[in-house]
């Protein structure tokens, strides 16, 4: 199987405009989840999936800076975008990554990709349900389910976010859910407000780049126990 990785990513954000470049340790976010993706071993290759606005250029300088690929498509039908990335590059599935998860685990998506690789459903995923913290989350997703999903799905917002559609509607689908050991949302890596960003540039001074994903929780909790003594 040919699946390589969509790495979805925009400038502008409501609550955190322009957040896909802010610096991280001297380095852009998408470039923390492009340079933490490269150390994967089941993806075929690595693709930057923007939109074709003026506006979005910004991110495709660092897509071309880091010598990874690039597709351009819809703005606000992502599924669309991913659906005509996923055809372009004659993939049999790609993977969903959000340009917003700097600490996004190599390790973590290599064990999702080798589940849809060994049970061949329309989705293997780590967030049906949820035991990875938010910013930690992998979808693997067949082109056919893609095109099943694009053929059925027509409300705005079914299309933006992809995968609601196939969620809401999973006894139609062939789902296998990547599950963690124990339960990790108590640590939240999502990248949305100024919160979230003081955060991560703190973790990101605190583990080395290729931190794995254990090293990467204990420093979260840690930071939040921090927070709680200095609320107390």
């Amino acid at each position: 199987m040919h699946i390589p990785a969509l790495i979805f990513s925009r400038m502008d954000s409501s609550r955190l405009p322009g957040k896909a470049l802010k610096p991280l340790a001297g380095a852009p976010v998408l470039a923390w989840v492009l340079h933490r993706l490269s150390r994967s071993h089941e993806l075929d290759g690595l693709v930057v999936c923007t939109s074709k606005r003026s506006l979005d250029d910004p991110i495709c300088e660092v897509a071309e800076k880091m010598k990874t690929g690039l597709f351009r498509g819809p703005t606000h039908d992502v599924l669309g975008r991913a659906l005509a990335a996923a055809e372009y590059l004659n993939a049999d599935a790609v993977v969903r990554i959000s340009g917003d998860s700097p600490f996004m685990d190599a390790g973590l998506v290599d064990t999702v990709v080798r589940r849809f690789r060994d049970t061949a459903p329309d989705i293997a995923t780590n967030v049906h349900p949820r035991s990875y913290p938010a910013g930690m989350s992998v979808e693997v997703i067949a082109t056919a389910t893609l095109q099943k999903i694009n053929q059925a799905v027509s409300e705005a917002a079914d299309r933006e976010h992809v995968t609601t559609y196939l969620y809401r509607n999973a006894d139609d689908f062939r789902i296998e859910n990547v599950a963690a050991p124990e339960s990790l949302r108590d640590v939240d890596l999502a990248l949305d407000t100024p919160e979230d960003f003081a955060f991560q540039e703190w973790l990101a001074g605190e583990v080395a780049d290729d931190a794995d994903l254990d090293t990467i929780i204990k420093a979260a909790r840690h930071y939040q126990t921090r927070l709680k003594e200095a609320a107390s």
